[in-house]
């Protein structure tokens, strides 16, 4: 299949005063075109800042300190400041997470639409940009986009500004959509149509999406392929179907087990207990043992890598299959 995108490898370290920090360890994914790649995990587990090294966004006292990020063939860890500044917006967009805060709120949703279209059209005039702008508006179903145009960010509820942000993201008709949290603090009903919309402009546009959320809800709905992350590395990675259906790392058995189920009964939800450990204080040996239920001696000594199970089911847990685990422990 033709990848998009293919990240091989990549370490994005932070500087603190005990040293340098790994927030992203040794992640490699790719994107096909036209198809969806959800990427899932609890906070702090690297997911924005892998999306923020895609985008070469990474803030300091952050960088990318390895790897490779191959978009349609081009490294952009290898390109100039000018050229993907070019590229970024254009043929990659990301919406971020709080379109609040995203938003600048001294400036009208149609002013920052124009302003990321002037970006890469400096030939257009501005009648034409208002116009491409007000179109990028009622794309993304927002009622009445020629008053819409002139208002604020204040003056809409939190499922306009996340329209408005999609509609920003999707003006220069990109490749590669990257969409962080994009359903974060909406309601259910508002949920659904943004996620239908993503779905639409997808199949009209033939883009590719990295969607990145905590929401396995999402993740079912939208993704064709998962890739679970924890503590800075991808520990599971297969088709939609495959995690669901046949989850390997103990890992994402705790997160699909916190999902309460409609045509199950249950005396409580499982928890994974503990927190994601900070990267300056990773345990030995695999990053998840402390929390793992199935862990023995060896998970204490050996950090896992990612290995093949199956055609197309990559897991880093030295007891998978699960199978294996579910017979250790019967």
């Amino acid at each position: 299949m033709n990848d998009l995108l293919s990240i091989e490898d990549l370490r994005t370290v932070f500087r603190t005063p005990a040293g340098e920090v790994s927030a992203v360890a040794g992640v490699s994914l790719s994107v096909p075109r036209g198809k969806t790649l959800g990427i899932v995990g609890e906070s702090g587990c690297g997911k924005s800042v892998l999306s923020l090294s895609t985008m070469r966004l990474v803030p300091p006292p952050g960088r990318v300190a390895a790897g490779r990020i191959m978009f349609d063939g081009q490294d952009l860890l290898t390109l100039p400041d000018a050229e993907m500044r070019a590229l970024r917006g254009r043929r990659i967009a990301m919406i971020f997470q709080e379109p609040m805060t995203s938003l600048n709120p001294v400036f009208t949703v149609g002013d920052q639409i124009v302003e990321a279209m002037r970006a890469h059209d400096r030939d257009a005039s501005d009648l034409v940009l208002k116009a491409r702008a007000i179109a990028a508006l009622n794309r993304v179903r927002i009622p009445a986009p020629e008053r819409r145009f002139d208002e604020y960010p204040h003056q809409m509820s939190g499922g306009m500004r996340q329209r408005v942000m999609i509609a920003m993201a999707l003006s220069c008709e990109p490749d590669l959509l990257i969409a962080d949290e994009p359903t974060t603090a909406l309601d259910v009903t508002v949920q659904a149509q943004i996620l239908d919309l993503l779905r639409d402009l997808q199949q009209q546009t033939g883009m590719a999406i990295i969607l990145i959320t905590h929401d396995l809800g999402v993740v079912a709905e939208m993704a064709d392929e998962v890739a679970v992350m924890y503590a800075g590395r991808v520990v599971e990675r297969a088709s939609a179907k495959a995690i669901f259906d046949d989850p390997q790392h103990p890992y994402t058995l705790g997160l699909l087990g916190s999902i309460p189920k409609l045509d199950e009964e249950h005396d409580r939800l499982l928890a994974i207990e503990g927190a994601v450990p900070p990267p300056f204080a990773l345990p030995t040996g695999c990053r998840f043992h402390p929390r793992c239920v199935f862990a023995d001696a060896a998970c204490k000594a050996t950090d896992p890598s990612l290995r093949r199970i199956g055609d197309a089911h990559q897991v880093a847990c030295l007891r998978a299959p699960v199978e294996t685990i579910v017979d250790a422990v019967a």
